[in-house]
């Protein structure tokens, strides 16, 4: 059965874009060796939030050159009017009842490989649902002071974590926990 992985590059000081809502400061250093192309491969499906869809000039462009070409699930309040282009392997699927719903179409997509989470809220929420099994952050060589922050809207949950893997590249970090559900109560 998939894993479910709220995975995302953070600044030292825990925040996944800069004051503008921008990544392109956190994916610089961003240079993925074959250990991280490995579990970037073992992706199935992902899920994100109409935020982080809507990064992109152009929704078309997932089809063409997204670096995950799997099934997208779009946690959305207001599916745009227009369905973007899809590929063989990339689908996308905007889905408006919640959070459960949308992990479970991504992970009955994914099959046996993992499903991605993206996006600050939508990670948010998939925590305070306990729908994560993992966490899997690469940390940037960088300090923004201000912007989004990864683990914010928390508040009265407290999650154990268990160190499973740390990969180090020339620029960052990125360290895997498995999220401890017994130590979540």
């Amino acid at each position: 059965m998939a894993k479910v992985c709220f995975g995302m590059i953070t600044s030292l000081d825990g925040f996944i874009s800069d004051r503008h809502g921008k990544l392109d400061k956190l994916y610089k250093s961003f240079k993925p060796n074959d250990e991280i192309n490995e579990v970037m491969a073992n992706t199935g499906a992902v899920v994100m939030g109409r935020r982080t869809y809507d990064m992109t000039d152009d929704p078309d462009a997932y089809a063409d050159d997204y670096e995950f070409q799997v099934p997208i699930f779009v946690l959305t309040h207001h599916p745009p009017a227009k369905h973007p282009k899809e590929n063989d392997n990339l689908s996308i699927t905007f889905v408006t009842d919640g959070i459960e719903t949308a992990v479970r179409k991504a992970k009955a997509a994914a099959g046996e490989r993992d499903v991605v989470v993206l996006g600050a809220d939508v990670g948010q929420q998939a925590l305070r649902a306990n729908l994560v099994d993992e966490l899997q952050i690469a940390i940037a060589p960088l300090l923004l002071g201000t912007g989004t922050r990864m683990f914010d809207h928390l508040e009265g949950l407290e999650i154990h974590l268990e160190k499973i893997r740390a990969i180090e590249t020339d620029e960052q970090m990125e360290v895997y926990y498995k999220v401890n559900r017994q130590g979540t109560d």
